[in-house]
């Protein structure tokens, strides 16, 4: 089987979806053959994994402004002289850019090459904590929610979307997207991948033992929508239950504004002694940071469908405690390594967080988290899951993938 793969290939812009190709990409080249479409330039951690998967990777100009791909004909037109250069059984969008997902489909027809798209999200995830099973229903709920200048924008680009969306083949990657999804637009065809994530659990483990010298932990892109302001309230409550609790902040800032607007609240708040910005880590440095801490806090109220930060957390033995939202229910509900409070309940939050710093809870909940993710340890399982998703899609669409090639 010979499939194309395009996707952005810088982790600190890509989040999630790239930190996934960039793990998983070394397993898949192994069992495949696999091209990569690369949009823009690789970051360091891309790199390496392209040039130890020793796959071919065609750079791909690539830039956005907004939600607009710059110059999507140029785009699109370079996709096809690729498509035809290489001959691959299958594409695969890894991550939902919705110019390529509305501009793909013909073009790749007319090439006679199946196309799926690899959906990391869920509209109005963001917005609400329990999304219905009616698009239209929750498109009207989002739309009298937002701001008086966005609400009509809003509208007409999810409406923009829903003939696309019933229609386009998709491999399913978490337990979250397929239950939403498929509730949205059960008629599109569908192909499940699970597992669909891993974390280096012995990488994880080994660089974590080190000294606890904090009592929380955060990781993720530093945005309002992963709940950083929330965060700032929950350790301010949590200080009146612990007066010298301290917490470890690991990522970089979405921009100088919120930065600025962090920064000015912490400081309000009395909180510059108790958070340590640790800033973006990656590898062996950030599995120490995350170590460093004893339990791990995940107030996101953005539109999260798994959080590889939370799964990493729960690698390195550290409990969480989260908002009750869909990911958090669909994803993380069968252990107790994971407490839920309701939407947005930071006094809450922060009760569970002095709840299970408590050394006789502490012990248990440290090791139900690392039992946890033992069922999420190998990367060579996502790929065998993804491999077989793509068969099957192949079989599903009545397309024969040539014969398997050998591979290092």
């Amino acid at each position: 089987m010979k499939i194309l793969l395009i996707s952005d290939v810088d982790v600190e812009s890509g989040r999630g979806p790239v930190t996934r190709l960039a793990s998983v990409l070394p397993e898949l080249s192994r069992r495949a053959e696999v091209v990569v479409g690369m949009l823009g330039e690789p970051d360091e951690t891309c790199r390496r994994a392209i040039e130890t998967s020793q796959v071919r990777a065609h750079p791909l100009p690539f830039a956005m402004r907004g939600w607009s791909v710059v110059d999507l004909p140029g785009l699109v037109g370079r996709i096809e002289g690729l498509v035809r250069h290489e001959r691959p059984d299958l594409v695969v969008l890894y991550r939902e850019i919705w110019d390529l997902m509305h501009a793909l489909p013909p073009v790749l027809a007319r090439a006679g090459v199946p196309f799926l798209v690899m959906p990391h999200s869920v509209p109005f995830l963001d917005a609400m904590a329990r999304p219905t099973r009616s698009f239209a229903w929750d498109l009207c709920r989002r739309v009298a929610t937002e701001r008086r200048g966005h609400a009509l924008r809003y509208l007409f680009t999810h409406v923009h979307q829903v003939g696309l969306l019933r229609t386009l083949p998709r491999v399913m990657i978490n337990q979250t997207v397929s239950v939403y999804l498929h509730g949205y637009f059960p008629q599109a065809p569908t192909v499940h991948a699970l597992p669909g994530y891993a974390v280096d659990l012995d990488a994880i483990q080994s660089a974590a033992d080190v000294e606890k010298t904090y009592d929380v932990a955060f990781m993720a892109k530093l945005t309002a929508g992963k709940g950083l302001f929330h965060l700032l309230d929950v350790m301010r409550r949590l200080r009146r239950l612990r007066p010298e609790a301290r917490m470890i902040v690991i990522g970089s800032f979405e921009n100088a504004a919120v930065e600025r607007k962090f920064l000015a609240a912490r400081d309000r708040y009395g909180l510059r002694d108790a958070i340590h910005l640790a800033g973006w880590l990656t590898g062996e440095e950030k599995y120490r940071a995350l170590g460093s801490a004893r339990t791990f806090c995940y107030p996101s109220i953005s539109a999260d469908t798994f959080s590889l930060c939370l799964l990493e957390a729960l690698a390195g033995g550290l409990p969480a405690v989260c908002y009750d939202v869909p990911f958090t229910r669909a994803v993380y509900g069968t252990t107790p390594a994971v407490r839920r409070v309701p939407f947005a309940s930071r006094s809450l939050m922060a009760g569970e967080l002095h709840s299970l710093l408590a050394a006789h809870t502490l012990e248990s909940a440290s090791t139900a988290a690392t039992e946890f993710a033992t069922g999420y340890s190998s990367w060579g399982a996502v790929a065998d899951a993804e491999l077989a998703a793509y068969g099957n899609f192949l079989g599903l669409v009545g397309a024969e993938p040539r014969a398997e090639t050998e591979h290092r």
